[in-house]
């Protein structure tokens, strides 16, 4: 049985719709529309000025929005065209830049969503440090960071480094997952960027743990002394403690959406 029955396919294969990937696309561009409505009203609106978690969440919505606008158009020309990746793109450039695009904008927001993780973590759990080293400049960097990481990491198959390879039923193209004959560069880079998704994805979910166990500890803390005093202070350490559960509520869901979507390719990849 042929790995890639659809490698070199001209026309799409099988009775596929262009209908589920418009819906996917519209609800995605919608959803990153509106939280980034949201992000600008709450700026607008608030006192305080952007925290770090504010533009690192800034940072994670523009990159969705980039994705979906990148890849997403690319699948649709190909069903209105009738024609795959490969033959629309003729010597495999489209095809090329699609499967760059798909791991980039696989890797750049779990990257963005672990600094958010740790974010939250070490202001709970350093917060004299957080306060002196971590700044609006140093979140900001941060995106640039990611960009120019996962740019190198992902452009390694242009190299050599790994292949991409064109999907059933022609509509999309990753890497190449499964190696044939001898052409151990394409296993190792497969199995690198799978592990490297499935650690980051270790990692912001042993954060999260990590942010929860804390802010726990505060709120038993919190409840014990407001149990004994009143006053400013208090209500001042309450809304603290409720602006970390709000990061934290948000973060945990991101990650579980992040998580649900990434695991199984990796899984995928390591299981080859």
């Amino acid at each position: 049985m042929e790995l890639y029955p659809c490698s070199n396919s001209r026309a799409i294969q099988g009775d596929y719709s262009v209908i589920p990937s418009s819906l996917l696309f519209s609800a995605g561009l919608l959803g990153n529309i509106i939280a980034l409505f949201i992000l600008w009203q709450h700026k607008l609106h608030s006192r305080k000025k952007a925290s770090v978690f504010y533009i690192l969440v800034t940072g994670l919505t523009v990159t969705n929005l980039l994705g979906k606008c990148l890849v997403s158009p690319m699948v649709s020309a190909a069903y209105s065209k009738n024609q795959t990746l490969v033959e629309m793109g003729k010597d495999r450039t489209l095809c090329n830049i699609f499967s760059f695009f798909m791991i980039f904008f696989g890797l750049a927001p779990m990257l963005i969503l672990l600094a958010m993780a740790l974010d939250c973590w070490i202001a709970l759990a350093n917060p004299f440090f957080y306060h002196m080293h971590i700044t609006k400049k140093s979140a900001l960097l941060v995106p640039v960071i990611v960009y120019i990481f996962s740019a190198a990491f992902c452009s390694m198959p242009f190299f050599g480094i790994g292949k991409f390879e064109q999907y059933c039923p022609g509509t999309w193209c990753f890497i190449q997952m499964t190696v044939e004959g001898s052409e151990p560069k394409v296993l190792a880079y497969s199995l690198l960027y799978g592990t490297v998704m499935g650690i980051l994805v270790l990692t912001i979910i042993i954060c999260n743990v990590g942010t929860m166990r804390l802010l726990y500890q505060m709120y038993q803390t919190q409840t014990h002394r407001n149990s004994l005093k009143v006053g400013p202070k208090v209500e001042f350490e309450k809304q603290s403690g409720m602006e970390a559960l709000d990061h934290l509520i948000l973060l945990a869901v991101m990650t579980i959406l992040f998580s649900v979507c990434s695991l199984p390719l990796t899984v995928r990849i390591h299981s080859c």
